[in-house]
């Protein structure tokens, strides 16, 4: 293994250490970034006009959770509305956006959480939304090997209206997931 493989690698390795003796000794509510690769891409809207700013807010009131990047936003990427993606959470992170009754858990532990900003369900999304949405999903499916079966809207897992009914059409004519 080169050099610099092996020095990320370490420095992964001490940042779950340092998280964990936090969440021990200190009882800080922190998610750690140590799940095995995801297994499936969770698609989402907000459902209002909030930004990235206003849902992590929002999300650190109602859970908590903060991220080993520092934000209490569940979702995993955000995509607002001029296309701009901020990533919430690290890939291997348990995220807080999606449960199923029958498996608890399992969503947050094995996906990665895509959250489009709007209410889709009553808004276009706009082009650049669909454009950034559309090079996370290629970037993320190639890198963890996921195939198209294994997108999801959340509606599929849970019974919502998210990602929006708006969405879900663009997505059915002009956006292969």
């Amino acid at each position: 293994m080169p050099m610099i493989e092996l020095l990320k690698k370490l420095k992964l390795q001490l940042l779950v250490l340092q998280l964990k003796l936090r969440v021990l000794l200190l009882r800080e509510k922190l998610t750690i970034p140590d799940l095995p690769k995801p297994k499936a891409l969770v698609i989402h809207h907000v459902g209002g006009s909030g930004n990235f700013a206003q849902v992590n807010v929002y999300h650190k009131r109602k859970w908590g959770f903060k991220s080993s990047l520092g934000y209490y936003i569940g979702y995993h990427y955000f995509i607002g509305v001029l296309g701009k993606i901020t990533q919430g959470r690290a890939d291997n992170e348990e995220g807080a956006h999606c449960v199923e009754k029958a498996r608890p858990g399992y969503w947050n532990k094995n996906s990665v959480g895509i959250c489009l900003q709007g209410n889709l369900d009553e808004q276009e999304p706009t082009i650049e939304q669909l454009n950034a949405l559309k090079r996370l999903l290629t970037r993320l499916k190639a890198k963890y090997k996921i195939g198209s079966k294994s997108v999801y809207l959340h509606k599929q897992i849970s019974s919502t209206v998210c990602p929006g009914k708006k969405l879900i059409a663009r997505l059915k004519v002009g956006l292969a997931i």
